[in-house]
This record gives structure tokens, C-alpha cells and sequence, in this order.
């Protein structure tokens, strides 16, 4: 009869790599050295340990998370971040996540959309949203309702509680390329690969003016508040609301970032991206004053009155999200990097002449573009990359992203 209460006791567990005998057989045959690895644990004490070797320093800060310092470089240290959770969604081509965290919605490369559940991956909706790519997909404030648009020229309002589709706007003739939501959403701003950037009344599903109109595509668009210096001389439009000191930032193909001021429906300014390379994604943070874009070179430039710019890699840069930062407001926010190999890191103090590296995020057999979005309500991260499926991240992030 057994004894009530007590626990069983745990007892240590070795496992050995699968083919070590054939190591030991090379290295008496050949008269060589080899190596295999041997893990030990209880089951109660699951703890990963990490060593470092030819100088490099791991600290592990929990199973899937470690720090990495290489004496060689003076004062440098890099968290790493991998996930143990991940929903295989096919070709993906586009990422959200709703204010409140709960929800998360990719586009795919075949017209589909998919609405799920952060903390599980559980997919609630499946959508055929697009004829063709689903090349960007909105939580409006409310995080109940959704804003698409596709390769098929068109953009759409979504249910995520019931996967109704009750608005369709047409006006763009060629793929949507980023979309932007106004205040709580009765207006929103769509890019296109027509180069023009527009603004809609999502009620009526019309377009209230065209703010731009250039010969080459637009690829991203990000708005956020600002003093605006230009007067506007346009009468008020009955459908706009929220529009004054707005300013919408628009990256395009030919390397020019135009900074349009929307209720003036005037360009603000315009700068020209290093070697005037292709611009592919930008960010816009009104409470540090920083403009952040992503050229086709890998080149991120970080603009206010120093004008920082760095680069870390070759691969284009495919997203750009200010997160908050651990630091003192005046130092800057953090920066989060997508790139178009799969790569995605944090730098810190973004405007800051001590800015660095310090954080990477690893997948599972990631390939191709990588996007995120800060997972508000916790200091959590959703990534996409294109082979790779839905990717959590937990830890080491601020609660919120501008």
C-alpha cells in the first residue's frame, strides 16, 4: 500500500547523443579526437546550461533565452531569444497583433487570412480574404475588427468575431502595399504600388482625397502626431475626423521617404535614403521625435536632429517597430529590426551615440522576410517569417509599441 503525500523521487537522467559509439569508433580508427554531447538533469530541475568556447561567454537567463559576451569587443553584450512556441501557418506575408495582445492575424500569400489567439496559437477564423497576397493586415483600436489589403488592388474591413466582411474600398490600381488607421478608425491611410498614398472614410468605403500621387511604388506608410508649420488651405471634409496634426511618413522604391502633412495634403519634407537604395519599411515614434526606415541594403537610418544610421548585415530590412525602452525617456526607445533573411534584433536607445545591439530572436528553420509586433499587456513579441510560421518570443521587451 503506498504512503499518501510524498512525493516520488526524482531521479537523475542521462541521455546521450544517439551515434556516440561511432564518435569513439572514428577516433580509435583514425587515431583522432572527437566530441559528443551528454545531457544530465532531474526531473524537477530542467535548468539549460550554456557554455561558451573560443572566448564567447553564455549566461543563461532561462531555457530558451541567454546572454552572449565576447570580451574582444569591449562592452558589448547581446541577449538572445528563441521560442519554444510556434503556429505553422503557411507563406505568410503579413503579421498584427490587437492592442489589448489577446489576438494576432497573418495574411497569407495565397488571399487567405488567419485570426488566433496569442497566448495559445489557436487559430479562431480562417479567411479567404484576397484574390492574391494579403500584403498587410490592421487591428483597429477596438481589437475586434480588422483592415486588409491585397494584391487584388483592394481593401477590407473585417469581423475577427464572426469573420463578416462588410466593407470593400476600391480606388488603388495595383497591389496594396501597408496600411495605416487613424485615432479609433473612421479614417484610414492605404500606400500602393500605383504610388499614390490615400485617405478613406471606412463607413462608406470611399476614398476623400488622394495625398500623393508619384511615378514610383510606395511600399510602407506609418503616421503618428506632429506640430504641423503648414496652414491648410483645404475646406474640411465632412468624412475626416482625427486628420489634423497627422503627419503620414511614406517610403518608396526610388529611395525618397516623404513626410506628407495630412490635413494639408502637402509634403512636408523629403529625404533621400543612403546610396538612394530601394526603401522597404518605416516607423514613425512622435514622442521621441524619430524617423525610422529600412532600405533594400540593410541600411537602417534613424533621423532627428543628430541623423544617426547603422547597419548591421547586408539583408534588406523588412520591418521596423519602436518598442518602449528600459531606459529614461531621454535616452530613446528601442528599435526592433525585421530582416529579409529571417533576421530579427533589437537595438537599444535608438538615437543614442551609445546605441547597440541587444537582443537577436531565433526561430525554428526560418526563411525568408521577417516582420514583429509587440505584444501589448506584457513583454512579449509575435514574428513571422515567411517559411517559418507564427513565432512567440517572451521576455525582455517593453509593454508597448508606438
Amino acid at each position: 500500500m503506498g504512503i499518501e503525500g510524498i512525493p516520488p523521487t526524482p531521479l537523475v537522467q542521462v541521455t546521450v547523443q544517439a551515434d556516440w559509439t561511432d564518435v569513439v569508433t572514428d577516433v580509435l580508427r583514425l587515431k583522432t579526437t572527437g566530441t559528443f554531447w551528454i545531457s544530465c538533469y532531474k526531473r524537477d530541475d530542467r535548468k539549460v546550461q550554456f557554455t561558451g568556447h573560443d572566448g564567447v561567454e553564455l549566461e543563461a537567463i532561462t531555457n530558451y533565452s541567454f546572454k552572449v559576451k565576447v570580451p574582444i569587443y569591449e562592452g558589448v553584450e547581446v541577449q538572445v531569444y528563441g521560442t519554444a512556441r510556434r503556429t505553422d501557418i503557411p507563406k505568410i506575408s503579413s503579421v498584427d497583433v490587437s492592442p489589448e495582445g489577446a489576438l494576432f492575424v497573418t495574411g497569407s500569400e495565397d488571399g487567405t487570412m488567419r485570426i488566433g489567439e496569442t497566448e495559445s496559437g489557436r487559430l479562431t477564423q480562417v479567411l479567404k480574404a484576397h484574390v492574391q497576397y494579403v500584403n498587410t493586415c490592421r487591428f483597429f483600436p477596438s481589437g475586434q475588427v480588422v483592415l486588409s489589403g491585397g494584391g487584388d488592388f483592394l481593401l477590407k474591413i473585417w469581423s475577427a468575431l464572426d469573420g463578416s466582411c462588410p466593407v470593400t474600398m476600391r480606388g488603388h490600381v495595383k497591389p496594396i502595399s501597408d496600411t495605416a488607421i487613424i485615432d479609433r478608425g473612421r479614417n484610414v491611410v492605404s500606400s500602393s504600388n500605383d504610388g499614390s498614398v490615400k485617405l478613406w472614410e471606412v463607413a462608406s468605403g470611399a476614398t476623400i482625397r488622394t495625398l500623393m500621387q508619384r511615378d514610383d511604388r510606395m511600399n510602407a506608410v506609418a503616421l503618428d502626431t506632429w506640430e504641423s508649420p503648414l496652414g491648410s488651405k483645404l475646406p474640411l471634409d465632412a468624412r475626416e475626423v482625427g486628420t489634423e496634426g497627422k503627419l503620414v511618413i511614406a517610403a518608396s522604391e526610388n529611395g525618397t521617404l516623404y513626410g506628407l502633412d495630412m490635413r494639408a495634403s502637402e509634403e512636408a519634407f523629403h529625404r533621400t535614403s543612403c546610396n538612394k537604395a530601394p526603401l522597404r519599411a518605416c516607423a514613425f515614434s512622435a514622442a521621441h521625435s524619430l524617423i525610422a526606415t529600412g532600405t533594400t541594403e540593410g541600411v537602417v537610418e534613424v533621423f532627428d536632429v543628430r541623423k544617426p544610421e547603422f547597419q548591421r548585415g547586408a539583408a534588406g530590412i523588412s520591418s521596423l517597430v519602436f518598442s518602449a525602452s528600459e531606459q529614461p525617456a531621454e535616452q530613446g526607445p528601442n528599435l526592433i529590426v525585421g530582416c529579409d533573411d529571417s533576421g530579427l534584433y533589437e537595438i537599444k536607445r535608438i538615437g543614442d551615440p551609445t546605441m547597440q545591439v541587444q537582443r537577436e530572436y531565433v526561430g525554428f528553420d526560418l526563411d525568408g522576410p521577417a516582420q514583429a509586433r509587440v505584444v501589448a499587456g506584457g513583454p512579449a513579441l509575435m514574428a513571422i517569417s515567411k517559411e517559418g510560421g507564427v513565432l512567440r518570443f517572451s521576455g525582455g521587451l517593453g509593454t508597448r509599441a508606438n
